[in-house]
């Protein structure tokens, strides 16, 4: 009897098991974090159709996108993709900050739909009324916002503050891309995106000051290293002050100033960060993909700062580039380090990442080098390229979505004693 009632319970438990779906809304990094790796593929997929199309000469029957393909481009990569990763970043990492509560179940599956309305709204700007496509994207982020600040509001600290800026800035940067689609503020789109741009590349900043050096000396230590001196360095007077210089710098790039000043300031924060970066112990870190590919995410910073002096004085490098340099080597490098240290992290498994996935590491740099650096070298061959480093990008957030799904939507697993 006593055996029968075991097995009873045994099947009771099994039971109770939660699938997929349950499991998906059960932490924010889950559903975000999937969708940000499935909709960096889908978006490029569609920006690499437009780009084969227009390169044979040839023009869609109908589009249901109203706005210029490479200002929708921006905007779905700044505003759809990088948001999601960053939704999922913040609700996941506040509360461990904090001690608050995470969001789960209806409350996450109602922000999840609400970034997801808006990339269907998004995708139809020539179906759907101007006003009602306005409202539905705008939607997420603002919720976004109030949740983190709840979640914030559990342990106030001044240092998480900016956060909340960084949204509302993010905020502000939507606001103005969809002001200038509905023709009431000339040029607005593209002042949206590179405000919104900008804004992440603080937060990569921001977040990478933090975890960057923190991790780096984590692992060193178990490795046995001992030796203070050989550990990473992070001075508190220096990060703030080359914070405020990259903020400063970037704020007068998207306000369009003076071209020199720009130019200037952008070398001088290209250095204050290399040299950030420097006491980071990045060389340490070249025998564990996983850590070294927060300081290579980084590293593109620099590179995005340096571009951006050059093409402040010249026309060697185009501004094009060190927007790319920032958006598909920094943002895309950081957060692709930061999802798969994350979902490993969080559903139990060591910070080991397989093969193909420090392919993808490899593939994201790749697709950055192309598009940065390559057009200048052979203009003649503009859309080759174009289609090469796209081809880049979508392998590599495709191995991660096929690497992670598994994970994401699987439970968490017990390590062993």
């Amino acid at each position: 009897m006593r055996t029968n009632q075991t097995t009873a319970s045994s099947h009771h438990n099994a039971d109770k098991t939660p699938g997929p779906a349950t499991l998906l809304f059960s932490h924010a990094f889950r559903p975000f974090f999937l969708a940000a790796g499935v909709y960096a593929v889908l978006a490029l997929a569609a920006w690499l159709a437009w780009i084969a199309i227009h390169a044979v000469g040839a023009m869609p029957a109908y589009m249901t996108v109203a706005e210029p393909l490479h200002l929708w481009h921006a905007h779905e990569m700044v505003f759809g993709f990088a948001a999601a990763a960053a939704g999922g970043f913040l609700l996941t990492a506040v509360p461990s900050w904090t001690g608050a509560k995470h969001s789960k179940g209806r409350v996450l599956v109602f922000m999840f739909s609400l970034w997801c309305i808006g990339r269907v709204a998004m995708w139809g700007t020539a179906v759907f009324p101007p006003v009602l496509v306005v409202a539905l994207d705008l939607a997420f982020l603002p919720v976004l916002g109030l949740a983190a600040a709840k979640q914030l509001a559990v342990q106030p600290a001044l240092r998480n503050v900016i956060f909340l800026s960084l949204i509302g800035a993010l905020i502000g940067g939507n606001v103005l891309y969809h002001l200038g689609r509905l023709d009431l503020i000339e040029g607005g789109m593209t002042y949206g995106v590179r405000f919104g741009l900008a804004s992440f590349v603080i937060m990569i900043m921001v977040i990478g000051g933090r975890v960057i050096p923190g991790f780096t000396t984590n692992a060193l230590r178990r490795s046995g290293t001992v030796d203070e001196a050989a550990l990473p360095r992070s001075i508190p007077a220096v990060n703030m002050a080359n914070l405020v210089l990259s903020v400063v710098t970037l704020g007068l790039y998207v306000l369009r100033m003076q071209p020199e000043l720009v130019g200037i300031l952008s070398f001088l924060a290209a250095l204050a960060n290399a040299v950030r970066l420097a006491g980071w112990r990045t060389l340490a870190t070249l025998s564990s993909p996983i850590l070294w590919v927060l300081h290579l995410g980084y590293a593109w910073i620099v590179i995005g700062f340096v571009l951006l002096g050059i093409s402040s004085f010249t026309n060697w490098m185009s501004e094009a580039a060190a927007m790319h340099a920032f958006g598909t080597g920094a943002a895309g490098t950081m957060i692709l380090a930061i999802m798969t240290r994350a979902s490993l992290g969080h559903t139990g498994r060591g910070l080991v990442v397989p093969g193909p996935i420090v392919a993808a590491y490899v593939l994201v740099s790749v697709a950055a080098v192309l598009r940065c650096f390559a057009p200048a070298a052979l203009p003649q061959f503009y859309n080759e390229i174009m289609l090469a480093a796209g081809g880049a990008w979508m392998i590599g957030y495709g191995l991660f979505v096929f690497v992670f799904t598994p994970i994401l939507l699987g439970p968490r697993v017990k390590r062993k004693s």
